[in-house]
């Protein structure tokens, strides 16, 4: 019976040593080379499996791989039911994550203040750009800032749309649904329905290894990619818009 009390501690001790030691340059090098190398061989392995028969959400996320050439340089997680009842360090451990701040979610924010005349005024790059909905990639052990988020989407416009006309929060399961065609927990940023405007936090760059776990197209399902591939694959912009959660 004390086995069993002190399993969750003994647990916690064997993730941060292990986080410590893979943030290390030589072992984090490794590291990537041993997940290229794991993701060629499920992507083969895949064909095997009949892939066909995973959730729609997966096979949709399945698709964008694809489509961006990735299918052999990620990987995909299925998870059990209790996995979201476990702390966030025994989730990194069941996947091989390097540690939980490896552990990311993708959430749609919309500006409740948005107008239709916003995508008028001319961005950053010249071109019209819808700002109602914003798709962003956070770590589990950050929260988004919305004030600074706000500070940034306003440069993407060149500040054109004053301050007072957002007012950033999250979208509705819905509308999040409708847009990327994934339910909670499941939202991948890779293979989303809608095109929409995708922030990853500055935080997830920082990342060492660099590889990053995020929504699989279904509550069951994680992906993992490096952290490159994901804003190379998404188009993503980067900003520091997160901060530690309490």
């Amino acid at each position: 019976m004390e086995n069993d009390k002190n399993q969750p501690v003994t647990l916690l001790k064997v993730g941060q040593q292990i986080s410590q030691l893979l943030s290390t340059a030589p072992i984090s090098a490794r590291y990537l080379a041993f997940f290229a190398a794991a993701s060629e061989q499920e992507a083969c392995d895949e064909v095997e499996q009949k892939r066909d028969q995973w959730p729609s959400g997966v096979q949709q996320v399945l698709r964008g791989l694809d489509l961006a050439g990735l299918t052999t340089s990620s990987r995909i997680f299925h998870v059990p039911p209790s996995y979201y009842e476990w702390p966030l360090y025994q989730r990194a451990l069941s996947m091989g994550a390097p540690s939980p701040a490896h552990l990311c979610k993708m959430v749609v924010m919309e500006n409740k203040r948005w107008q239709p005349a916003h995508c008028k005024l001319g961005s950053s790059n010249g071109k019209q750009r819808n700002l109602r909905y914003i798709g962003v990639v956070v770590q589990y052990v950050e929260t988004v800032n919305v004030s600074r988020m706000t500070d940034y989407v306003r440069t993407l416009s060149n500040n054109a749309i004053a301050r007072n006309h957002f007012k950033f929060r999250l979208a509705d399961e819905h509308t999040a649904q409708k847009l990327t065609g994934f339910a909670k927990n499941g939202v991948s940023p890779v293979g989303m329905q809608q095109h929409i405007p995708l922030v990853v936090c500055a935080a997830i760059q920082r990342l060492r290894p660099p590889v990053v776990w995020v929504g699989g197209g279904d509550v069951d399902f994680k992906l993992a990619m490096p952290v490159q591939s994901l804003l190379d694959s998404t188009q993503s912009m980067v900003a520091d818009i997160s901060d530690p959660a309490q």
